[in-house]
């Protein structure tokens, strides 16, 4: 799945991404595949999967989009 990100807060670790399929998806660093490796800015295009949780949907294995 792909979407871009809205926001996303270094200090408070989580985010959220547009898509176009599911509209907002929460993200937890933790969902970050390579966490440290990439900074998340609004406008990134991202590639993840998405997994269901008690609180929705959230994006799990979160890697920049290949150009």
């Amino acid at each position: 799945m792909n979407g871009f990100i809205k926001s996303y807060s270094e200090k408070k670790g989580f985010g959220f991404i547009d898509t176009e399929e599911h509209g907002v998806v929460f993200v937890h660093k933790s969902g970050i595949k390579e966490y440290g490796h990439f900074g998340l800015q609004k406008g990134d295009a991202v590639s993840f999967e998405l997994k269901e949780t008690s609180k929705g949907k959230q994006a799990i294995n979160l890697r920049p989009a290949k150009s």
